[in-house]
């Protein structure tokens, strides 16, 4: 048996599934059933037979724990507290994400800065590629857009990083934008407009309750306190209305009264104010066809070239005029590409880079015709020129005397 015991032993460590080898309580089991004297010859197989049946496994499981599954049944435990785990992780990946933003959003705008300092105590404007980064004075309509854009996104991306971090913190719990306040109580872009859109349907809601509660058929028929936005627009349509039809009516009685028929302009009503409207258009357009029938040489009459500006020409001088403004931006933005393209060459910073040797190669064969033309063009106009007049070798002696003298 002493033989036999430690060959039964090696080939049982073997044999054994991982999840039978890690209980190590049965195995202490197993090995005691085996060196036990009073088992003799195949006794101790069925003794291992016995031991290691599901029965005796589940027992000796039960009865001695393990301490990697106490550890997984406590977090577990822990776990039991987090309302939903992909939320939670969702929200942690938006903090790193939120603060690798900001690291890189804080680097960018220090190096934007110091540009900006450097270019002022050397009296120049600093470089830039964005439009929103140009200055006061040459900013146009792409810079102020794209500047009121990158705000609005930054609003957003802060509220959301505060969202996030009132998830992390409730364990996973769905925390709405207009919920996402600042310590100021302040909210962002999202929770205004989510703030604004609940509280229409919140009055939409209290304002049909009211409504069914009191019978009352039409949203306008309530009472203008207890009013909400369906009775408020339905209000709105039917005083527009009722102004046509007083209008309208006025206008029959004047057409009856004068035996002719009164155009709506002549009476006050909405109508009246379109047709004014578009009486304004065609009369410009009128005398602007006038003007060009008098000046029978120029080719075409614009509406803002117009003696009378109508409201076409007001609107083309508008478009022209943020046109203008709009090729003035990028003309100033491209200077500012050219000169930081130029003091950021490969070939300025670094030669022995491979762009910076790629471009000086470059550079290299692109100027050497250039240079030898110019070598030959200044040597031709040296050996066609001729000496100077005794008028001119005086005047020039003259003056090199009295800078000379200076």
């Amino acid at each position: 048996n002493s033989c036999v015991v430690p060959k039964l032993n090696l080939c049982t460590m073997q044999l054994l599934p991982y999840s039978i080898v890690r209980t190590l309580p049965l195995l202490g089991v197993v090995c005691t059933a085996f060196n036990t004297p009073q088992h003799h010859g195949i006794q101790p197989v069925r003794e291992f037979s016995r031991l290691t049946s599901p029965t005796s496994l589940n027992l000796a499981t039960q009865a001695s724990p393990d301490p990697d599954s106490s550890e997984k049944d406590k977090n577990s435990e822990e776990m039991g507290e987090i309302k939903n785990k992909g939320l939670l992780r969702l929200a942690q990946l938006s903090l790193e994400d939120y603060e690798w933003r900001q690291s890189l959003f804080k680097s960018n705008e220090a190096d934007r800065k110091v540009e900006e300092s450097l270019a002022r105590m050397m009296g120049d404007e600093a470089s830039y590629v964005r439009p929103m980064d140009a200055s006061s004075e040459t900013i146009g309509p792409l810079g102020l857009l794209e500047k009121s854009s990158v705000d609005w996104l930054m609003n957003v991306i802060d509220e959301e990083a505060r969202r996030a971090e009132k998830i992390v913190g409730q364990g996973g719990a769905l925390v709405r934008p207009y919920e996402a306040t600042t310590p100021d109580g302040e909210l962002g872009p999202l929770g205004m407009v989510e703030k604004k859109f609940v509280d229409f349907l919140e009055n939409v809601r209290q304002s049909e309750r009211i409504r069914t509660e009191a019978k009352v058929l039409r949203p306008k028929d309530l009472d203008e306190s207890q009013r909400g936005p369906l009775g408020k627009a339905e209000m709105e349509a039917v005083e527009q209305i009722k102004s046509i039809f007083a209008s309208e009516k006025l206008r029959a009685q004047q057409s009856k009264k004068r035996d002719r028929v009164v155009r709506p302009i002549d009476v006050p009503g909405p109508l009246g104010d379109f047709e004014m409207a578009v009486l304004d258009v065609v009369q410009a357009e009128r005398q602007r066809k006038r003007e060009k029938d008098e000046n029978p040489e120029s080719l075409f009459l614009r509406p803002k070239d117009s003696k009378v500006k109508g409201p076409l020409g007001q609107l083309e001088e508008q478009a022209v005029e943020a046109v203008r403004k709009l090729t003035d931006e990028e003309r100033y933005r491209l200077r500012s590409v050219k000169r930081l393209l130029d003091e950021n060459r490969p070939m300025e910073q670094d030669q022995m880079t491979v762009l910076g040797f790629v471009e000086t190669v470059m550079v290299g064969i692109i100027r050497a015709p250039i240079l030898l033309f110019q070598i030959v063009a200044r040597v031709k106009e040296l050996l066609d020129s001729e000496p100077l007049d005794e008028e001119d070798s005086r005047i020039l002696e003259t003056k090199k005397q009295q800078e000379d003298r200076k």
